[in-house]
C-alpha cells in the first residue's frame, strides 16, 4: 500500500472519529462531500488514488482541518528562495461545530415533531454550531422570499424556539403545507409575510401553526 495514501487515509479517519460532540460516521462524511460511503472507506484504507482536487477541499472543510494537515500532517507553509515562510492567516478560528443537521423535505418539516410518523431519510447533512437533536434544515423553494432568500438557500430551523415578531419562521397552514415567511404583527393580528411584494401577507389563523424559527440561512459555495 502506498505510504502517502495510507497516511492521508489515517488522518481522515482520525479527524472523523475526533469530530465533536460525537464522531462523524463514514456515511455522514460521504453525504457532506457528495460521494458514496464505499469511497470514504477506500480513502481511509488507502485502496484508492490519493485524495485530490475538489474532494480534498470538501473533506478538509467538512472535518474542520486544513488541506495541508490532511496531505502532510502539518500546517500550511510556502517555500520562496529555499526559505520556509509561514503564511499569516486571514481568518480567525471558528467556534467548534456541534453536530450535523439533516436537510429534510418540506413535507417532512410539517411532521418533524409528530410522534410515530415515519419520515423520509434526510436529503443531505450540513454542519451547524449549536445543533440540537430537534434542529433540521430545509432548502428554499419558490420566489416568495426573494430577493433575500432565493431558491436553493439553506435554512436551519429550531422547532423549540418561541417565535417573536419579525422572526423568520416555518409555518404549517390549514392544508398541512409548510411555508417559509416572516412573522409580523399589526395590533392583535399576526401575519405570515413574504418578502416578495408580488405576494400578499396571510393572517395567522387557528388553522395555521408555527413549527420552527429560522436560526441560520446561507448558500453552499460548492
Amino acid at each position: 500500500m502506498d505510504e502517502e495514501k495510507s497516511n492521508i487515509g489515517k488522518r481522515i479517519k482520525q479527524a472523523r472519529l475526533a469530530f465533536k460532540p460525537r464522531k462523524m460516521t463514514q456515511q455522514q462524511l460521504a453525504n457532506a462531500v457528495n460521494v458514496s460511503r464505499p469511497a470514504v472507506t477506500q480513502w481511509e484504507t488507502g485502496e484508492t488514488k490519493t485524495l485530490e482536487g475538489e474532494n480534498l477541499h470538501k473533506v478538509a472543510e467538512t472535518l474542520k482541518v486544513t488541506v495541508e494537515w490532511l496531505l502532510y500532517g502539518k500546517e500550511e507553509v510556502s517555500r520562496t528562495n529555499h526559505r520556509v515562510i509561514q503564511e499569516p492567516s486571514n481568518v480567525s478560528p471558528a467556534p467548534p461545530i456541534r453536530g450535523m443537521v439533516p436537510v429534510i423535505s418540506w413535507v417532512s418539516a410539517g411532521r418533524w415533531r409528530e410522534p410515530d410518523i415515519a419520515l423520509d431519510a434526510p436529503l443531505d447533512w450540513i454542519p451547524h454550531i449549536g445543533a440540537t437533536p430537534n434542529t433540521f434544515a430545509l432548502r428554499v423553494e419558490g420566489d416568495s422570499m426573494e430577493p433575500s432568500y432565493p431558491p436553493g438557500t439553506y435554512l436551519i430551523v429550531d422547532p423549540d424556539r418561541v417565535p417573536e415578531p419579525m422572526n423568520l419562521v416555518i409555518a404549517l397552514n390549514g392544508d398541512d403545507e409548510a411555508t417559509f415567511k416572516r412573522l409580523t404583527r399589526e395590533g392583535k393580528t399576526w401575519y405570515l409575510t413574504p418578502l416578495n411584494r408580488q405576494y400578499p401577507s396571510q393572517p395567522l389563523d387557528s388553522l395555521c401553526k408555527i413549527i420552527g424559527v429560522v436560526i441560520w440561512s446561507g448558500r453552499r459555495e460548492v
